[in-house]
């Protein structure tokens, strides 16, 4: 008698904690991001904290801050002047190029939806949709080609030589569709793929040009989670 009350205790036991979801989970991983219209991809890494409802659906927050990216936008030629005139030639083509440094810095979060199986179970696709806080910090100003300095004059008072710094702050709503596969005891890797659109951008200063950022991008993540219980 007093074995089968220890076996059915044991069993009991055993099924509750084959059905214990994990309370939360914490991973991270590396981040690419492509901006529509710019073939150049950012780099970054992000950190991602993910607590679920039930096993099915979950609310996720997740910081991510991608690398600097320099621009540079070709304006035109201008003339530099000889400062004698015994000069040959007595004016020279001087390239006027536009150039931008970008890197992003973003939290997003959002509810995630699992089919097949659930958060903490085997395979599963999960998708749903986010909203995500921009920060876009900057540097802009004028690079002029190479020209002998010592010969010639060039004038830039339309075009002043050095850069500024500014940031741009932004909302922006997308979704997330992703693959993620658990193992028992040891946690869960992850892809997915987040397109955003922009609602507004906030510039600190008004010399920032509009064409240093896109208004519509893609991000992907790859990385791992651990699930705590």
């Amino acid at each position: 008698m007093v074995r089968a009350v220890k076996n059915t205790l044991l069993a009991s036991f055993l099924l509750a904690a084959g059905t214990v979801s994990a309370q939360f989970s914490l991973g991270g991983g590396p981040s690419f991001m492509f901006e529509f219209g710019n073939g150049k991809p950012f780099y970054g890494l992000h950190f991602n904290v993910e607590i679920p409802r039930n096993n099915e659906v979950t609310f996720y927050g997740r910081a991510t801050y991608l690398f600097n990216q320099n621009k540079a936008e070709y304006i035109g030629d201008l003339a530099a002047i000889a400062k004698d005139a015994n000069t040959d030639p007595q004016w020279v083509n001087v390239s006027l190029e536009n150039v931008t440094s970008i890197g992003y810095f973003m939290i997003d979060g959002g509810t995630r939806y699992y089919l097949i199986n659930g958060f903490d179970e085997g395979f599963s696709l999960y998708g749903g949709t986010n909203l995500a806080l921009i920060v876009n910090s900057v540097k802009y100003g004028n690079r002029f080609g190479e020209y002998d300095k010592e010969k010639y004059t060039l004038d830039m008072t339309q075009y002043p030589e050095g850069r500024e710094k500014g940031t741009i702050i932004r909302l922006a709503v997308g979704f997330t569709g992703g693959i993620k596969y658990t193992i028992p005891a040891f946690g869960s890797f992850y892809l997915d793929f987040n397109p955003q659109l922009t609602l507004f951008g906030i510039p600190s200063t008004q010399g920032i040009p509009s064409s240093v950022y896109k208004p519509v991008f893609f991000n992907f993540n790859i990385g791992y989670r651990r699930e705590l219980y």
